[in-house]
Formats: structure tokens, C-alpha cells, sequence
């Protein structure tokens, strides 16, 4: 306990002003980031063949064929992610679940995106 009161007796105001500014700046980045709307839709792209999309309301497997041969994607419950991938690293498959818009997956070797979309179009940025 005396190690954080001499830490204590340290800290100026400049300090503790930077260190409370520093705080609220991270946590209102991460409430903002957890209050996502919750996408409609799956896209899912392949550079062999256009693009597909598919609503999130359903349970399906989709087989999609890509670069190295055939992926898995599970939809369920308003969530997708790959269930299965002929990659090496397999870390499309480790992401996990995705649900809110703009999320997206994707596996490199096998030239695969999966993005969740909302009924409008919405941009992270905008490029000129």
C-alpha cells in the first residue's frame, strides 16, 4: 500500500488531467463501438463469382467456392462466420461470430469476404 501513495504523492494535476482525459476518451470509443446496430444482411464476396447476399434471419451453411476450394459459412440467429476453410491458418474460422454492421471476415488465401450490412448504405469513411 505504500508503493501507491508515494505513486500518489507524484502525480501533478498536469498528470492527473492527461491520465482522466486519456480514460474518458477510451471509454467513450468503446461504448460507442458496443452500440452498433446490429446488421439485416450478409454479403459475401468471392473474386469467382459476383457478389451474394443473404438475410441473417435464417439458419443455413452457404458452400462458397473460392482460390483454394470450398468454404463453409454458418448463418444463425442474425450471426455469421466461417465454419470451415481449405487456408492453413485458418484465422477467418478463429474470428468467431460477427452481427453488427460493418463487420467483416476475411479469408486471404481463399479470396473470400464476408461483411454484415444493414438496410442502408453506410460508410466507415469516405475517400475523394
Amino acid at each position: 500500500m505504500s508503493k501507491l501513495f508515494q505513486f500518489i504523492k507524484i502525480i501533478r494535476p498536469g498528470d492527473a488531467f492527461i491520465i482522466i482525459s486519456f480514460l474518458t476518451i477510451i471509454f467513450w470509443a468503446i461504448s460507442r463501438s458496443w452500440n452498433m446496430p446490429s446488421g439485416q444482411y450478409l454479403k459475401i464476396e468471392s473474386n469467382y463469382e459476383d457478389p451474394v447476399i443473404f438475410s441473417l434471419n435464417q439458419s443455413a451453411n452457404k458452400n462458397i467456392s473460392g482460390f483454394l476450394g470450398s468454404s463453409v459459412i454458418s448463418i444463425n440467429e442474425g450471426k455469421a462466420r466461417f465454419v470451415k476453410s481449405p487456408c492453413t491458418k485458418k484465422y477467418c474460422i478463429h474470428h468467431g461470430w460477427i452481427d453488427k454492421v460493418n463487420q467483416t471476415i476475411v479469408c486471404l488465401p481463399n479470396q473470400i469476404t464476408i461483411s454484415i450490412v444493414g438496410n442502408s448504405e453506410s460508410y466507415d469513411t469516405v475517400n475523394y
